[in-house]
C-alpha cells in the first residue's frame, strides 16, 4: 500500500513539474513578469478568401465574379473593422457595429437587386450551417 501511495505522490509531482515548467514568464518593462499571450490564429486574407468563396457564390447565387468579389470584399471590411472595436465598452461597441451594418447594407443596396441580396444571405447562412464547430 505504501509503495502506491509514494507511486502516486512521485507521480503528481512530475506532472506538476513538467505543467509549470511549460507556462514561460517573461519579463515586462515595468519589472513584473507576465505569461505571454498565445497568438491569435491568423485571418485568411481577402484574396484568400475571394479565392475560396467567388466560385462557390457565383454557382450558387448566380452573381457575376465582380459582383461576388465586392460582396466578399464588404463582408471582410466589415468583419474587421468590427474586430478593431472589440476594445471598445459593449454598448459603444454595439453602436459602432450597427453604423458599420448599415454603411455595409448601403453598399449591398447599391451593388445588387433585391433577389441578389437574398440570394447571397442564403448562400451566407447555408456556409455558417456546413461550417466545422469552432473550439
Amino acid at each position: 500500500m505504501k509503495k502506491y501511495l509514494f507511486l502516486s505522490l512521485a507521480f503528481t509531482a512530475v506532472i506538476a513539474t513538467a505543467s509549470n515548467a511549460q507556462t514561460a514568464s517573461v519579463p515586462s518593462p515595468n519589472g513584473a513578469t507576465a505569461t505571454p499571450a498565445a497568438p491569435a490564429p491568423a485571418l485568411p486574407s481577402l484574396r484568400q478568401m475571394q479565392e475560396k468563396i467567388t466560385p462557390q457564390m457565383v454557382e450558387k447565387t448566380g452573381l457575376t465574379e465582380a459582383q461576388a468579389n465586392k460582396v466578399i470584399e464588404l463582408n471582410y471590411e466589415m468583419r474587421m473593422a468590427a474586430g478593431a472595436l472589440k476594445d471598445l465598452p459593449e454598448a459603444d461597441r454595439s453602436k459602432k457595429i450597427a453604423e458599420l451594418k448599415a454603411a455595409k447594407e448601403k453598399k449591398m443596396n447599391e451593388l445588387l437587386t433585391g433577389e441578389q441580396q437574398k440570394a447571397v444571405a442564403a448562400f451566407y447562412a447555408d456556409m455558417g450551417k456546413n461550417a466545422a464547430p469552432k473550439n
